[in-house]
């Protein structure tokens, strides 16, 4: 079975100009709320269960997947009553659903433009705990840049805001539920406090994704109304 847990509890601070009487995940793009594309594209990748963590608003979000009881996926939810940061949500989440084995790790804000099933199937645990997926973009001024040697991940530096042109994080992630128990306890952020240990002792595989864009994040009130746009315009193809 592959599980995913999707991050979903943040506060959308920076979308709040344009989005503030419902959560991130569930801001509207072409009618439907964004988790419903999410959830759709993850059914579609072989995702056989999804995991939502919530805080923020959280009630709109456990309505929601009420909602869904009929969607292709069974929705779990595990609520954090305090924020616990992307880290401490995935580790809370594993333990709370009893979750073995690999798992896949998505951001509540992000839709995906590639297939997950390679990124699944190339996945060794063995070798590798974590897989990231990664991509080169013109402009990574937004998200920092992985710096890797061959398919090994070595280390991250954080966005400087200049437009350059590098290796991207895409957010998404297959992780061995075991490698989470010498993660931090508590709040504590995935990317910034334990990918890079992870990276030093080389455990992190890099997939690179030749999709263009390979992903569309909703973060920003300019990336939102970019989504809406694409997402308007396949459907009127």
């Amino acid at each position: 079975m592959s599980d995913a847990i999707i991050l979903a509890g943040g506060f959308g601070t920076r979308l709040r100009p344009l989005v503030n009487d419902r959560p991130k995940p569930l801001a509207l793009v072409h009618g439907k709320p964004f988790l419903d594309h999410q959830l759709a594209w993850a059914a579609a990748s072989g995702v056989e269960r999804v995991i939502l963590t919530v805080h923020h608003m959280a009630d709109q979000i456990i309505e929601f997947a009420r909602s869904r009881d009929r969607c292709p996926i069974p929705i779990e939810i595990v609520h954090e009553h305090t924020p616990l940061g992307t880290g401490g949500a995935v580790k809370n989440a594993i333990q709370a659903a009893s979750l073995t084995g690999d798992v896949v790790i998505m951001n509540g804000d992000t839709y995906y433009n590639f297939p997950l099933r390679p990124i699944l199937d190339s996945h060794e645990p063995g070798r590798f705990p974590i897989t990231m997926a990664i991509a080169q973009v013109d402009n990574c001024a937004r998200y920092g840049k992985v710096e890797c040697t061959g398919t090994r991940v070595d280390g991250f530096s954080q966005a400087t805001g200049d437009a350059e042109r590098g290796l991207v994080n895409c957010g998404l992630y297959i992780v061995s539920s075991e490698i989470m128990r010498e993660s931090p306890e508590g709040q504590f952020s995935i990317e910034r406090d334990f990918f890079p240990g992870m990276a030093q002792r080389s455990l992190i595989c890099a997939f690179v994704v030749h999709e263009h864009p390979p992903f569309t994040d909703i973060g920003t009130p300019e990336s939102y109304r970019a989504f809406c746009q694409t997402i308007t315009l396949e459907a009127s193809q």
